[in-house]
């Protein structure tokens, strides 16, 4: 259906602003649904839709695109027609039935009803003011199925969720048939040739879903009253002084089927009760504010352009008092209603992002489910390094153990609040400190390899991102390396794990490849992975208690370790011997751990068929506080 800020060619861009930024959460608020088309598509990613429309005719479509979760069976209906009902079979559909009611529909004989003496040129003629929205016999068979859905509705032959079913493909169908340029504000003087094809109903198309949800046709303002607990509330109301019901009257008339009185050239109904506040900027702002304020949410995702009415200064001075905000843009076409005129400029998408803060949560700036989240012991990934999910895979591939940067944000937003700092002292290619840039954190990382600091220096500037502090040094010399009065919030790192990787490989590697060579992170002889084992915990043990040194008092430290193979002469459980390891450090004390499983690693029969040998593709997390 062509609607004004219909956002169709904007889903993805939704969509991935939600998935970039971890804006978790089960339920998706839509308060401005007009055609539906952005709770149609999360309603298909799985959430709980709410939804509402001051427009009745949204309504309708809501009812059926987002309460309906199944196709109507019509059973009363098809017996009373004395059609025989479908069996579903293999080779059937669920919506055999509510074809055969549509079929009827469309071979319904038309009848001279409102439409027709309305808003048709022959049912207008010899009038005050004669109308061409629709031709007579489209007109005529507006009013037959109109009157038709009334009837059995009336008849009990109906229930609600049939009755909303009918109207939608009803309301679906007329703008197909319509001499408009895109809204009913005004008809065509001439005829478009898309009112001369024959008004046809389709089935609508049900989204399944095993979510409960609920629609409504009142000022969204009201919604809060009636729902609580929104995780996701997203806005898109209108941007200009243009109020939608006078553009969808006919519409509004189609579903409401009220006679209402119309009058004008264009027959316009009374739609006082339906004006937007949004349509000024002056009460869109304050409608806006009173919104931030009754509403129960977690994150606010406002859609607006900068052709809209309320200015940006005054949207972000009422998220700014709100919580976090953040803005992101992308060029869009200007909505255009008539398709033989000339096309004017695009103009810029933009989304506002309000995260509600809890203003004593002095750790970081999660809600309270996305802590809870975090707090699951098990970290499952399915990481692509390709496209976005690689972050520059291709480049930071080159380090033999890079980490990716969505799993160190996350460590990153937990452990940390906006524009704090975050140390690395054995940074890599930098997984950590992308992380930072994406969580608009302070980075700073210390490596003793110039050729893994220079890939991250070009990672930074493919990605476009912003490039942090990265040191050239050994972090044995960290004290010569930072200011004096450097002081970090926390320290994230991966360090090069003894005798890991300076070995032949025998396991996975070699199955991998078919050969068994070392790959060392270094060649240099103070680099931890090319040392023994007692050796490499001492001086893991030094590095910690150095950077420590910079650490807030109850700042964390979080360490990631992969445990070896058992070789018969102990456990080899390395993470256990870093635990214990760094538990000599005066005021260091253990919290826990997470574990990292990385689900795109692919298994190998090793030991087969001889001995259990396990494939180790989980790491440790080991969590530190500094506790003075």
């Amino acid at each position: 259906m062509r609607f004004i800020g219909c956002k169709e060619n904007l889903l993805g861009f939704i969509e991935t602003f939600v998935k970039q930024k971890d804006i978790r959460g089960n339920t998706f608020c839509d308060l401005f649904a007009g055609t539906g088309s952005v709770a149609k598509h999360f309603k298909k990613l799985g959430y709980k839709i709410i939804s509402s429309d001051l427009l009745y005719f949204s309504y309708v479509l809501q009812k059926v695109y987002i309460e309906q979760n199944q196709y109507p069976k019509f059973a009363k209906l098809l017996k009373c027609l004395k059609i025989d009902p479908v069996e579903e079979t293999l080779f059937t559909s669920d919506s055999q039935n509510a074809k055969e009611i549509i079929k009827y529909l469309n071979n319904l004989e038309g009848i001279e009803g409102f439409i027709y003496k309305n808003y048709s040129p022959e049912g207008t003629q010899g009038q005050t003011y004669s109308r061409k929205y629709f031709t007579g016999e489209n007109s005529k068979r507006i009013d037959a199925i109109r009157e038709k859905i009334e009837e059995w509705e009336k008849t009990n032959l109906l229930n609600e969720q049939e009755y909303f079913f009918l109207l939608c493909a009803l309301i679906e169908a007329v703008p197909f048939v319509a001499n408009i340029s895109g809204t009913y504000s005004a008809f065509l003087k001439e005829w478009d040739k898309r009112a001369f094809k024959n008004l046809t109903l389709e089935v609508p198309e049900i989204i399944k879903s095993d979510e409960t949800h609920k629609v409504f046709n009142i000022n969204g303002l009201n919604v809060f009253d009636q729902i609580k607990g929104i995780d996701i509330l997203y806005l898109d109301p209108p941007y200009n002084e243009r109020q939608y019901a006078p553009n969808y009257h006919i519409l509004e008339t189609i579903a409401k089927w009220d006679n209402p009185g119309i009058k004008g050239i264009t027959g316009m109904r009374n739609y006082e009760e339906q004006k937007s506040e949004f349509c000024n900027s002056k009460s869109g702002i304050k409608a806006l504010g009173e919104i931030i304020k009754k509403g129960n949410f977690k994150h606010l995702i406002l859609s607006y352009n900068d052709d809209g009415i309320m200015s940006e200064n005054e949207i972000l001075k009422l998220f700014n008092n709100a919580g976090k905000t953040e803005v992101t843009e992308q060029d869009y076409q200007r909505y255009k209603s008539n398709s033989n005129g000339d096309q004017k400029d695009g103009v810029k998408e933009k989304i506002y992002y309000l995260k509600r803060i809890n203003k004593n949560n002095k750790l970081n700036d999660l809600s309270g489910s996305e802590w809870i989240y975090f707090l699951n012991s098990v970290e499952v990934t399915h990481y692509s390094t390709k496209g976005a999910d690689g972050f520059a895979h291709h480049l930071r591939g080159k380090h033999p153990s890079p980490k990716p940067p969505q799993l160190m944000k996350k460590f990153v937003d937990f452990f940390t609040k906006e524009g704090q700092t975050v140390l690395d002292p054995f940074m890599g290619v930098g997984g950590t400190l992308i992380a930072c840039s994406l969580s608009k954190r302070k980075g700073i990382g210390v490596d003793l390899s110039k050729e893994y600091i220079d890939l991250y220096k070009k990672v930074c500037k493919e990605l476009g991102i912003t490039e942090q502090t990265a040191i050239i040094g050994n972090s044995f010399e960290i004290e010569k390396l930072l200011p004096k009065n450097t002081q970090v919030d926390f320290i994230l790192t991966d360090p090069p794990y003894g005798e890991m990787l300076s070995k032949k490989r025998t396991g996975q590697k070699k199955k991998k490849i078919g050969v068994a060579v070392a790959t060392p992170f270094t060649n240099y002889e103070t680099d931890l992975g090319n040392m023994e084992r007692e050796k490499f915990l001492e001086s893991l043990k030094e590095i910690i208690a150095k950077s420590a040194e910079y650490l807030k008092p109850k700042g964390y430290i979080a360490v990631f370790v992969k445990d070896l193979q058992p070789n018969g002469d102990g456990h080899n459980m390395l993470h256990c011997s870093i635990a214990d390891k760094l538990l000599e450090i005066p005021n260091i004390s253990f919290r826990g751990y997470k574990i990292w499983y990385d689900a795109t690693q692919k298994l190998y029969p090793f030991g087969y068929p001889h001995a259990f040998v396990a494939n180790q593709f989980h790491q440790f997390i080991m969590i530190f506080r500094k506790e003075k």
